[in-house]
């Protein structure tokens, strides 16, 4: 019987970002003692400004063992680092380069290959770093999620084939349904590896989604979201009131 996801509701965006910081710096400490490091995937959008504005109330990150610390992402646009549509990009101009974090232990995606070898050589970094074993999947300790309106989560999108592979730790995608559509994500089976996952949602624009994913009915067709079960893990969710406006019974 897997774990229910305890969903956590804040009233504002500024301690939703603080709490979500507290979590994050929480499991970090606990991953370090455990094994020694932290190995985290980001994703993008407004993501980068939550954590941003975490950061912001407490720019030293007092207390942190940023050595111990090992950076990925759930998925990346397949566009140049210095674009505005880069996850990364964006991750360092926002926070990641206030962090004392070694450039050897922030890896980003090389999107200067074609698309599938991008997808391909980050899944020899994930063998790397996280050292998975014969046949096994990597396992982060935490992976970061946002959500879409449509229920799309990393670059995993509603009805893509992409949803049913399980060989590939890493795939391409060539052809999102949003712009930019040349992507590289994580597959389902890593991300559900994780020993631990969370949501951020924020603003009346996902009320309606978070709300399925949260309560699904029994006829309802799975959404990428609603697919991150956790094998083996944990799952939080963190919303604003706006978010969790269409979600009964919540847990703060």
């Amino acid at each position: 019987m897997r774990n229910l996801p305890q969903v956590s509701v804040y009233d504002e965006r500024r301690t939703l970002s603080q709490a979500l910081m507290t979590y994050v710096v929480q499991l970090a400490a606990l991953s370090v003692n455990s094994r020694g490091r932290f190995c985290i995937a980001l994703s993008g959008g407004s993501l980068n400004e939550t954590l941003a504005i975490a950061l912001d109330q407490n720019p030293s990150g007092a207390g942190v063992d940023w050595s111990a610390w090992h950076v990925f992402w759930a998925d990346e646009r397949w566009v140049p680092p210095s674009s505005p549509e880069s996850n990364y990009g964006e991750a360092m101009k926002r926070f990641l380069s206030r962090l004392p974090i070694s450039a050897n232990r922030i890896h980003s995606m090389d999107t200067s290959q074609p698309l599938a070898k991008t997808a391909r050589n980050y899944a020899a970094t994930l063998e790397t770093v996280l050292n998975p074993g014969h046949n096994q999947y990597p396992r982060f300790d935490l992976i970061l999620l946002g959500i879409g309106p449509d229920g799309h989560t990393a670059s995993l999108f509603p009805d893509h084939p992409v949803l049913s592979e399980t060989a590939a730790w890493v795939s391409p995608v060539a052809d999102a349904p949003k712009p930019p559509p040349n992507r590289i994500t994580l597959t389902l089976p890593v991300i559900n590896r994780a020993r631990n996952i969370a949501w951020v949602a924020t603003g009346s624009g996902k009320a309606e989604i978070v709300a399925q994913v949260l309560q699904p009915s029994p006829n309802a067709k799975a959404l990428p979201a609603g697919r991150v079960i956790p094998s083996n893990g944990n799952m939080r969710w963190f919303l604003d009131r706006a978010a969790a406006a269409g979600v009964q019974r919540v847990q703060n």
